[in-house]
């Protein structure tokens, strides 16, 4: 067996372990999922209790609208929940995650808003409370973006391996 190249192992920066958004992103990952399986299992139940729509509202194609919207939930929680290992490709990645979910979060807030002054529809009042829950996520994001980088985690080189 011939030895193996010296390289340099990635070892976690004990300065900056990632722990907190680490925690954030499977809390997310987990809300995500949950609320995916909600609206794609119990479509009914959501549009009549939490958005407070009229049973003449809850149609086959706004069921089937909600279903699609639970799938999609389903899916972009099992993305946030790759960000929550302490991979090298993971830690370098985490703050650009954050960054395309902002940039979300900041066009979807304006299009809730709109709609929530539109005649018609579900309740304003279920379009506001959506609104005050994503204004929470894109202060947080902000917040870690501009002001606590570190929380994200970061790679130093480690020991060569002979």
């Amino acid at each position: 067996m011939s030895p193996q190249p010296t390289s340099h192992l990635p070892s976690i920066d004990p300065s900056a372990p990632g722990t907190i958004i680490r925690t954030a992103l499977l809390f997310e990952s987990v809300t995500t999922i949950g609320a995916g399986l909600y609206f794609l299992l119990l479509p009914h139940r959501y549009l009549l209790t939490t958005m407070g729509a009229s049973t003449t509202q809850t149609t086959t194609t706004a069921v089937q609208m909600t279903q699609q919207f639970g799938a999609a939930n389903i899916l972009v929680g099992t993305v946030v929940g790759l960000f929550v290992s302490n991979s090298r490709k993971s830690i370098e990645a985490r703050q650009t995650l954050y960054v395309v979910l902002l940039v979300f979060e900041l066009c979807y807030v304006p299009l809730l808003l709109w709609q929530a002054l539109m005649d018609g529809g579900m309740p304003r009042k279920a379009f506001l409370d959506a609104v005050k829950m994503f204004v929470v996520f894109v202060a947080w994001r902000g917040f870690t973006i501009g002001w606590k980088p570190e929380w994200f985690g970061r790679c130093v080189e480690g020991r060569k391996r002979e």
